[in-house]
């Protein structure tokens, strides 16, 4: 007998053995209490074991099933928090979008009227300005304020506040990037922009009103400014002859004319250094201003001042007079830069 064939007769036996073992049965004997008839049930061990089989499958098809809806449920929790952050923001970009735009306009505006009557452009462009520091200040401030935001979330919502940080939606919104699996609606990207703007002009402006506060102090504090109610020039800066002779001399400043108790007005913010009788000047008033200026004040009438007060620009400190070396009432008034006196005239007419 060949190979082939003992192999082949030992299938078939096996196949017996099993059809026989499988056709056995077990009887299963249901015994009421009552006198109803027993219920006899035979199963075959076929049956039994495509029982035994059907619930191992059944439970193992069950726990796959529960795991993966667990998975899908995570994984639809974290898309549906995504999509209300971008709901949520979106309702409130477009709340507060139109609100934001009259305010960008209202400040441009103000900001370009500044800007022209403080004669601070060159061209249209402001000339104190940097934009790309501008630009990259403001970035700054509003990725702060995402950051402050997204700590005060849950951690599902400060996962998607974070993810919209303000540069990844600028540059979404620009066509500079693609974030996959993320949409962002345009009024997201127009509301940021125009916040970007907004926070840019709020910068600007806030140089600016910095800018004109320094440069008031510096006007206040520098002789532009007509000392005399009235008056008018009856002696100027330089050589002339002197009206107490036919003799040259060397004025050190102007003689403006007027009447007897006129008032006198300090040229700039300072501290009055001097204050009093001093010789030909008669009775004087010598203020120290910043930058190294000073202006004195002779010939008056009177004093309205005290040495060592500080005095603003505008503030009357005496009145007209003929006191000491003079021919008539009249105001002679110096300016000196480190003790020289200069000529007043560039600043009585800038004045």
């Amino acid at each position: 007998m060949s190979l082939r064939q003992k192999i082949g007769k030992k299938a078939a036996e096996y196949r017996k053995k099993l059809r026989e073992k499988g056709n056995e049965r077990i009887t299963f004997l249901v015994i009421p209490h009552n006198d109803r008839a027993i219920v006899n049930m035979q199963l075959s061990n076929y049956v039994i074991a495509l029982a035994i089989f059907s619930l191992i499958f059944i439970i193992v098809a069950s726990f796959f099933a529960v795991s993966f809806q667990r998975n899908i449920q995570s994984e639809a929790d974290s898309l549906q928090d995504r999509d209300r952050a971008y709901v949520n923001e979106r309702e409130l970009y477009l709340r507060k979008y139109h609100e934001m735009v009259v305010q960008q306009d209202f400040f441009k505006k103000q900001f370009g009227k500044i800007i022209v009557q403080a004669k601070l452009h060159e061209g249209e462009a402001p000339v104190f300005l940097d934009n790309d520091m501008l630009h990259e200040s403001a970035v700054q401030m509003l990725d702060a304020e995402g950051e402050e935001f997204a700590r005060s979330l849950s951690y599902k919502e400060n996962r998607t506040v974070k993810f919209l940080n303000f540069e990844t939606t600028l540059k979404v919104a620009q066509g500079k990037s693609q974030e996959e699996g993320f949409y962002f609606y345009p009024e997201i990207a127009l509301y940021r922009q125009l916040k970007l703007d907004l926070k840019q002009t709020g910068s600007a402006v806030a140089m600016l009103q910095q800018l004109l506060k320094e440069r008031d102090i510096v006007q206040q504090a520098l002789p532009y400014y007509w000392p005399l109610a009235g008056g008018h020039f009856t002696s100027f800066f330089g050589g002339r002859i002197s009206p107490f002779g036919h003799s040259k001399d060397f004025h050190t400043g102007v003689d403006l004319a007027n009447a007897t108790g006129t008032p006198i007005y300090a040229a700039a913010d300072g501290k009055v250094t001097s204050c009093g009788y001093s010789g030909g000047y008669g009775l004087s008033v010598r203020i120290a201003h910043s930058f190294g200026f000073q202006t004195l004040y002779g010939h008056m009438s009177s004093i309205h001042t005290s040495c060592g007060s500080y005095v603003r620009k505008g503030q009357q400190i005496g009145r007209v007079g003929a006191t000491g070396r003079a021919t008539g009432p009249h105001l002679h008034y110096e300016v000196r830069i480190m003790e020289h006196p200069v000529n007043p005239m560039p600043y009585l007419t800038s004045g």
